[in-house]
């Protein structure tokens, strides 16, 4: 395997179509499967990339082959989300996740390929201090996934603006950087 196997590009409008199956595919669809028809997905991504929303989608690939989606915005473009978490630092970023390619879900991709994200992406942003990361509470495969990544409870939250629970892991800067060295 390459030492870094991970590459991240932004998402395109061209990407949304299988952004949608991804979404839709029976291990991602437990959480992601509300999303939206594909012109909902559209129109939402569509702020993203015009610049209309604060969120930075980029496509993940596995070994030149495309796997998954990881996007990121600072908490301070989203005062409403930043206050349902109680998180003070408007520069606390806030990460989503999913490996929509079955074949490579619960393979042990999962946290190496979030720590070379924060590297390359999230922390590359010197604004950033820490990563608030928030999966839905019955989303165990998730939170292992996060917590191999170096992401630390932080609390539950009943409501994540969306109606659903979810729990807070957070990875400061400091942290994942005295970790940065020791392989994942």
């Amino acid at each position: 395997m390459a030492a870094h196997p991970f590459e991240f590009r932004p998402l395109t409008l061209d990407d949304v179509p299988r952004l949608h199956a991804w979404f839709n595919a029976p291990h991602a669809k437990p959480w992601f499967g509300e999303r939206g028809t594909l012109e909902e997905i559209t129109a939402e991504y569509r702020d993203y990339l015009e610049g209309r929303e604060q969120i930075h989608p980029f496509v993940v690939h596995y070994e030149n082959r495309p796997m998954g989606l990881m996007q990121w915005c600072r908490l301070g473009d989203f005062p409403d989300v930043q206050g349902f978490y109680f998180v003070e630092d408007p520069d606390a970023a806030n990460c989503d996740v999913i490996i929509g390619e079955a074949v490579l879900a619960h393979r042990g991709l999962g946290a190496p390929m979030i720590r070379r994200f924060l590297q390359e992406i999230v922390f590359a942003d010197a604004r950033v201090t820490t990563c608030i990361i928030d999966p839905e509470r019955e989303n165990a495969i998730a939170i292992r996934a996060y917590e191999k990544a170096g992401f630390r409870f932080l609390r539950d939250v009943e409501d994540d603006g969306e109606g659903k629970p979810v729990k807070l892991l957070e990875l400061t800067r400091a942290a994942f950087e005295s970790t940065s060295s020791t392989p994942r």
